[in-house]
């Protein structure tokens, strides 16, 4: 014989445990969305707080690396008097990089960014390294030639051309900051500009082909 409820109490005490069974799913359902949220509001924020600290260390890293390639420069068009390894060296001091380093294994998060942010940072290891082989390397330290000194100008350079295409990408949400990029991209540009016709390398984009 089919089984009739009379009243709501009697049909919830018949079905109970389907009952209990839905609500325990719905609040398991609420609770992985809860906490997919929770979570992808903290990746978000690890994000954000990760192209700031990279905006403003570049910030701080680019234009002490275009100042060597101009100093540099300058110093492999002297027209009197040897060129030391140690002189190229007090000229070309840039910071060490610490937030890179620190956030390596989180680059990936900044996705289409990330190969971008890898390069420029690259680029200028390179360019310190090559200053640093001008005293560990170099046979006649206390005489460098000057197109030697020219070319590790260059490679200053070319970091910072580099990162024309990245800073815009990588602001750090503090407008007195990012208000300077105007000058520093037309400085950089300036100096490109004044390269020989046969030392001009391919932009970035065609780098990354």
């Amino acid at each position: 014989m089919p089984w009739h409820y009379t009243t709501a109490v009697d049909f919830v005490d018949h079905w109970q445990t389907l009952l209990a069974g839905l609500i325990a799913l719905i609040a398991a359902i609420i609770a992985v969305f809860v906490t997919l949220r929770v979570e992808r509001r903290k990746v978000d924020r690890e994000l954000d707080a990760l192209r700031k600290s990279l905006a403003m260390e570049l910030r701080q890293l680019i234009p002490r690396a275009l100042g060597a390639h101009l100093a540099l420069q300058k110093l492999g068009n002297k027209p009197d008097g040897p060129v030391t390894a140690r002189m190229a060296e007090s000229l070309s001091r840039v910071p060490v990089p610490i937030v890179y380093p620190a956030n390596a294994h989180k680059i990936g998060l900044l996705e289409g960014d990330a190969m971008d942010v890898v390069i420029v940072y690259g680029l200028l290891d390179i360019a310190c390294d090559s200053v640093a082989r001008l005293i560990t390397s170099y046979r006649t330290p206390d005489d460098i030639s000057p197109e030697v000194v020219l070319k590790t100008a260059e490679a200053f350079l070319e970091a910072c051309k580099y990162a024309t295409s990245v800073l815009p990408k990588l602001r750090t949400g503090v407008p007195s900051h990012d208000d300077r990029d105007v000058e520093l991209l037309q400085k950089i540009s300036a100096a490109a500009s004044t390269q020989p016709a046969g030392e001009q390398h391919p932009p970035a984009s065609a780098m990354r082909r």
